[in-house]
């Protein structure tokens, strides 16, 4: 008798481990977001929200590094953050305050960014990486940055680290780095490309890290009233 209701319970363990199922849900955002990363899509988002008053926009410029020091500077784009009434036709301006199409009617202001976002978009290529950023209300842009291959190692390969910058309090017209995009190197049998985790300036300075590697670009703003 007693071997027959252990049996009986066994099998009702067993029934009840029959309904619990594996269900298919929708993806969350989080999701995406990692599978994203893990193929090599990364993006970092600032806030400029405090600066409505004090810029209209900034110049997005690219500097490339080696070992020497920098050997390139380019501005990439100018992108406007803020667009004001104003710059329109006395028909145009009308209409907006018509049809309240405006961030911000009380102060005149058409179209304002708070935030932009620097994206890294991998390509079908061991050499390039692109590039776009993108500032919401106003515009977007995309550019790449060619990528020197690893000296030294047992075969070609290309490989770099992205490090964004914490930014503190900013100054017109003066370059405030962002983003490290920062090759690795080869390193005692080993590709390496040891650093922090985030970057600032102070950080910069005090770091041995500039003095191995190879190839890097440091990608910043400079703010205009």
């Amino acid at each position: 008798m007693k071997h027959t209701i252990i049996t009986v319970m066994l099998a009702l363990v067993a029934m009840t481990g029959w309904a619990q199922e594996i269900k298919r849900v929708t993806a969350t955002a989080e999701d995406f977001m990692e599978h994203m990363k893990m193929c090599g899509y990364e993006v970092f988002t600032f806030d400029i929200s405090s600066l409505r008053d004090s810029i209209s926009g900034f110049s997005f410029i690219i500097r490339e590094y080696d070992q020497t020091g920098m050997i390139n500077e380019e501005k990439a784009y100018d992108i406007k953050t803020r667009t004001m009434i104003s710059d329109f036709s006395e028909e145009d301006k009308n209409e907006i305050y018509a049809t309240k199409d405006a961030d911000d009617l009380e102060h005149g202001i058409y179209r304002l960014s708070k935030t932009f976002s620097i994206g890294f978009t991998p390509v079908q290529s061991d050499s390039i990486e692109n590039i776009n950023l993108w500032t919401p209300r106003t515009e977007s842009i995309h550019w790449s940055l060619k990528q020197k291959p690893i000296q030294g190692g047992p075969r070609t390969v290309y490989r770099y680290r992205i490090v964004p910058y914490q930014p503190s309090t900013f100054c017109l017209d003066k370059f405030t780095p962002l983003i490290l995009y920062c090759s690795f190197w080869w390193d005692n049998r080993v590709y390496r490309c040891c650093g922090e985790m985030e970057m600032t300036e102070e950080k910069e300075k005090a770091s041995n890290f500039f003095k191995y590697c190879p190839h890097y670009y440091i990608l910043g703003a400079e703010f205009h009233k």
